[in-house]
């Protein structure tokens, strides 16, 4: 203890020594600050999430546009969360009737916290149904599974062709001569041509024959259509049915009948053919 007597102020109270009083208040403040430091890291704490693990799957770009019969590609890429490690396979679901999923590499193998990228191709077939179709990407590896959308427009293009043709040799009752057509691809692509078809339009006599008022018409003709296999494929430009390695024997024929009655008015006559085809662009 202080031996020195206190003093008293004219107000009564007696005074404290000046070193005392500065150790009051720091012992005083110490429980204080050691409270907001606990509670500080406790807030801290509370607010860390806890990431899943697993991967994420997504798709660049997620939409894409093709004509029918074409093919496309996507960009899959598979992102490894929370430590996740493993070997991933995909696999596409809701693609329309007709398009088929190809993957390359056909799997990807993730460490912690990496990406890996794969490419999947879409092919699509003439057949498959025009409109905008949306399907999923589903990866896979063992329990663990994560999938992404997206979307598939498939166009309906219709591209113009021309058919010609020329009857080898002359035709004369119970002659049949094959006719070559010539097809012309006039766009940039080639075309899948999946239907041809001739047709006799005209008969035109000669004058004389008209003069003597000789017959003939198309039913002293026959035509046997195109019996090759389909689709011809014909690239830009003008191709035969011979240049796309078509035999005779398959080409369109015509064969004049021999008939029982006179055909003197089909001597020298034209025939006017008419084509037809339907095909689907490539």
């Amino acid at each position: 203890m202080d031996p020195r007597p206190q003093r008293t102020t004219p107000f009564g109270q007696a005074r404290v020594p000046l070193r005392a009083l500065i150790l009051a208040l720091v012992v005083a403040l110490v429980p204080v600050a050691a409270l907001a430091a606990s509670s500080g890291q406790g807030a801290s704490q509370g607010n860390q999430t806890k990431v899943s693990k697993g991967f994420v799957v997504a798709l660049s770009p997620t939409s894409r546009s093709l004509d029918q019969g074409q093919s496309t590609t996507y960009t899959v890429s598979a992102t490894s969360t929370g430590g996740f490690t493993g070997t991933v396979m995909f696999a596409a679901s809701g693609l329309p009737a007709g398009a088929e999923a190809a993957w390359q590499p056909s799997s990807v193998v993730l460490t912690s916290g990496s990406t890996a990228h794969m490419t999947m191709t879409v092919q699509t077939a003439p057949t498959t149904a025009a409109g905008k179709t949306d399907f999923t990407v589903k990866g896979t590896s063992g329990s663990v599974q994560a999938s992404a959308p997206a979307q598939l427009h498939v166009l309906e293009v219709k591209r113009s062709f021309d058919v010609t043709g020329s009857v080898d040799g002359l035709l004369a009752p119970g002659t049949t001569r094959p006719v070559n057509l010539q097809i012309s691809n006039s766009s940039n692509r080639s075309i899948a041509v999946t239907n041809l078809t001739v047709a006799i339009s005209q008969v035109v006599r000669t004058p004389a024959a008209e003069a003597a008022n000789l017959p003939c018409t198309t039913a002293d003709y026959k035509i046997t259509q195109y019996s090759g296999a389909y689709p011809l494929t014909v690239a830009p430009g003008t191709r035969s049915l011979s240049a796309l390695g078509v035999p005779e024997s398959k080409r369109p024929q015509i064969a004049m009948l021999d008939s029982s009655t006179l055909q003197d008015g089909c001597k020298g006559a034209t025939l006017q053919l008419a084509y037809t085809g339907t095909g689907q662009a490539n």
